[in-house]
């Protein structure tokens, strides 16, 4: 009587497990970093664990968190996302955790270079929302999206609202935050011309003395992309490359300046 109930409990669980899944995905990095006074060794590793599901009406679910080898590769020190939990259908999607606002997921930012990012300068400044604490809803249909966040930002509520319409050849989208002190208003759009896609973000918020503008520009050659762009907050430039290797590794290199300070790296980015 006790196999039969083993396997019977066998054959359960694992009915339950082909109604479900979970998938193992990774990046990587190595190379060299220069900060505008010494060069140094640097790596990261991380790991992403997805896990979805469908209920018999049909109704999607998952879950997600990333493991980080370390926030820096070189000081041993581990770290684990806030990670999302979302539920969708034919009304959209709604995930909460550590999710971008509405704002930051719609509109975006201009490309980056380097294969470290190379300090985020190419970002404008999003209020963002604060991890573990946040909800978004998405909804599309057709061409158009629509984003709604709220969340708690530190101790103030939060809220954002999003659009977005986009097409192969462009795109435009409009975002607003407000964290019960402040509000944002944000604008994006791409356009792709042949090989090369141009982007542009501006950015007006109340405690901004000026309205934060960024662009860029990413030309395809084959397996070589080159990228620049250009934030207008410490006036900041930034130009760089990247070779496609194939098999998802590709050689990435950049060189970040706003006229005084320069920073550069180059490396092997790999994705698994």
């Amino acid at each position: 009587m006790k196999k039969v109930l083993l396997a019977t409990s066998i054959l359960a669980a694992s009915a339950g497990f082909a109604a479900a899944e979970v998938a193992v995905s990774g990046s990587a990095r190595m190379g060299l970093y220069y900060d505008g006074n010494d060069t140094y060794f640097s790596s990261r590793i991380r790991v992403n664990f997805d896990m979805s599901g469908e209920t018999d009406g049909g109704l999607a679910f998952g879950a997600s968190i990333r493991a980080d080898q370390a926030e820096s590769g070189n000081d041993g020190n581990e770290a684990m996302d806030g990670g999302t939990v979302y539920i969708s259908g034919a009304f959209g999607k709604l995930t909460f955790g550590d999710v971008d606002s509405a704002a930051q997921a719609l509109v975006g930012q201009v490309s980056a270079v380097g294969f470290t990012g190379l300090g985020s300068y190419n970002e404008v400044g999003y209020f963002g929302s604060a991890p573990d604490t946040s909800m978004l809803y998405e909804y599309s249909a057709g061409a158009v999206s629509f984003a709604l966040g709220a969340g708690q930002l530190n101790t103030a509520d939060f809220i954002s609202v999003a659009a977005k319409y986009s097409t192969d050849a462009f795109s435009v989208a409009i975002g607003w935050e407000d964290d019960g002190f402040d509000n944002t208003l944000s604008l994006g759009g791409s356009a792709t011309f042949g090989a090369a896609t141009v982007k542009a973000v501006v950015l007006d918020s109340d405690h901004l003395a000026d309205t934060d503008f960024a662009l860029s520009v990413d030309y395809v050659a084959g397996p070589t992309t080159v990228t620049a762009f250009y934030h207008d907050v410490n006036e900041v430039f930034g130009i760089g490359a990247a070779y496609d290797l194939g098999g998802g590794a590709s050689v990435k290199g950049g060189i970040v300046t706003d006229g005084d300070d320069t920073i550069a790296d180059v490396g092997v980015v790999m994705s698994f």
